[in-house]
């Protein structure tokens, strides 16, 4: 094991494991604001910078972008010196980061294991066995009923040339004088994650620091919200794969333009999960039914700024009964939207998500020519909030609801 700051032992990167499936949680951490001034965003840039980028530079290699382009973490560190309170209009921070060893010790080392794959030689990459027909609408419908509050969930895959990763993004959304919505300023997303095998699964320490974090942030910006939660990488909340108002293409579906102003007002500001560790701003926390927070398994945390709204278990305990019972709470401040998935992905998504049978809508795909383009019979369209223009040509699909 290496040692890092604060005397964290790291275990080594996953893609040294035995050529083998590993139990690949991580630990993530997905925040999201809006209407936030240029001061705040100054202020958040060099949180991150502090926080999620030099806690780990002794013990981490990093591969790293900046507006798009390649950046190392010396130059970034320059820039953010020198950035005074000149802000681009739209910023952009990505890197993935892998543990140093004997093998890893440069960028160049990193990126050479990552272009040659070379961690993945002599795997064993036996096709899925699925438990449903593919081809059956009888057989997609059960499956999905039965495994909607599955416990037992499988986190079990190959392991990925990443240990620590992170995604920041915010753009200034301009004042529209055609609406009445006064809303504007830097609207925007940040994802974190780190890598269980590396913690050798004690996911105790990071959990309370990713909670200071928040709470950091929280004293940054009023509009936060966050959720922290254990499941594989992911650069969104399971929940938000879901519901994320992401067009419909390909599909011959017909949504017209879904509008940047529509998007913004309904995917930022708003709880884009219902995980373990929820924080909400003091605005949302007034729309909740106070009634309902005096139920097991909720605990409320309340900060100057925020509102932490959690379920009372460590986050490894938590199972998809805790999820559906905070989800009874915070509802009506989760983001709403409409998404379109193959049926293989999102069974990947039951026992994970607390969605409601009336959410989710089955399409048959009726016109061979079309079926040929989208490769299966059926497709999945998880649906929670009525949009306008949203409409499917009866002569080319049906849809099916669950029950």
């Amino acid at each position: 094991m290496s040692k890092g700051e604060n005397n964290m032992e790291y275990k080594k990167s996953s893609i040294f494991s035995d050529k083998q499936k590993i139990d690949n949680r991580n630990l993530c951490l997905y925040l999201n604001f809006k209407n936030e001034k240029n001061e705040n965003i100054l202020n958040l840039l060099k949180l991150i910078e502090k926080d999620l980028i030099e806690k780990f530079e002794d013990d981490f290699i990093f591969d790293m972008e900046f507006n798009e382009e390649p950046i190392t973490n010396k130059y970034l560190h320059n820039k953010f010196n020198n950035i005074g309170n000149n802000l681009n209009k739209k910023i952009n921070l990505l890197y993935d980061a892998i543990l140093k060893s004997e093998s890893i010790s440069t960028k160049f080392e990193y990126k050479d294991l990552i272009s040659k794959r070379i961690f993945m030689e002599d795997w064993d990459m036996s096709e899925i066995e699925f438990e449903f027909d593919l081809n059956d609408i009888d057989s997609i419908k059960d499956y999905i009923i039965n495994n909607m509050k599955n416990t037992n969930v499988d986190y079990l895959s190959e392991p990925t040339p990443q240990d620590i990763g992170l995604n920041f993004n915010c753009e200034y959304i301009e004042r529209n004088e055609n609406t009445e919505n006064d809303d504007f300023g830097f609207y925007g997303f940040l994802s974190f994650n780190i890598s269980g095998y590396i913690l050798d699964y004690d996911f105790d320490y990071f959990i309370n620091y990713l909670k200071d974090f928040v709470k950091k942030c929280g004293q940054i910006l009023k509009s936060l919200c966050a959720n922290i939660f254990i499941s594989e990488k992911n650069f969104k909340t399971e929940y938000f794969n879901l519901f994320e108002m992401e067009l419909i293409e390909n599909k011959d579906i017909e949504d017209k333009e879904i509008y940047d102003e529509y998007i913004n007002h309904h995917r930022y500001g708003l709880l884009c999960g219902i995980e373990g560790i929820n924080y909400i701003s003091k605005d949302l926390f007034s729309q909740i039914d106070k009634d309902k927070l005096k139920n097991d398994p909720i605990k409320v945390e309340i900060y100057e700024n925020g509102v932490f709204v959690n379920i009372d278990k460590s986050l490894e305990d938590i199972d998809i009964d805790d999820k559906y019972e905070v989800r009874e709470v915070l509802d009506n401040i989760l983001i709403k939207g409409y998404c379109d998935h193959d049926v293989i992905q999102f069974m990947e998504f039951l026992g994970k998500v607390p969605i409601y049978e009336e959410e989710i809508l089955i399409v048959e795909i009726l016109e061979n020519e079309t079926r040929k383009d989208l490769y299966n019979k059926y497709f999945i369209i998880t649906k929670n909030k009525e949009v306008e223009y949203l409409s499917l040509d009866s002569d080319k699909f049906k849809i099916h609801k669950l029950k």
